[in-house]
């Protein structure tokens, strides 16, 4: 296969489930303001690459470097601990805690190539940056199901 060629597991597409809006919440939020939550930004998210190959090798070589191989089974046993590591913040009001692990996930997700991703965690740390608790909530219940597509995506990836 050449390089330039993207075999169907690339350009797959995650259309998440609707999630309910959580409308007046506990963290003051207006119901316009909620009911917006990650639904305007669905389209950006179901359009994102899960895994941009030529990104990922631009950062750390072809698939068969060493140091490929090193990062990529770096990043896949560290992801689960990393969306894990937002949810636990999330849930336990630890903003700041969250922000900083959005950003941990999106700077990782894009020296993997991982658009989806990367576009998830920094809609998470903009809305918590902007005081909106339950929207980043929301945009959270998206992050297992990105992870898990762009899992099958590098395992695909180096297997072949």
């Amino acid at each position: 296969m050449s390089l330039n060629a993207k075999p169907a597991a690339w350009t797959l597409r995650f259309f998440p489930a609707r999630h309910a809006t959580a409308g007046a919440g506990g963290d003051g939020q207006d119901s316009s303001a909620s009911d917006q939550g990650p639904h305007r930004h669905r389209a950006r998210i179901s359009v994102a690459l899960v895994l941009d190959r030529d990104r990922l090798q631009e950062s750390m070589g072809t698939v068969q470097s060493w140091k490929f191989h090193d990062f990529v089974s770096t990043f896949q046993l560290m992801l689960p601990h990393r969306v894990e590591k937002i949810h636990q913040a999330l849930a336990g009001g630890d903003w700041e805690g969250a922000r900083l692990a959005a950003q941990s996930l999106s700077w990782s997700a894009s020296k993997a190539g991982a658009c989806r991703l990367e576009l998830i965690a920094d809609l998470i740390d903009a809305d918590l940056q902007s005081g909106r608790k339950t929207r980043a909530r929301e945009t959270a219940c998206l992050l297992q199901g990105a992870a898990t597509e762009l899992a099958t995506a590098l395992a695909l990836l180096t297997a072949g």
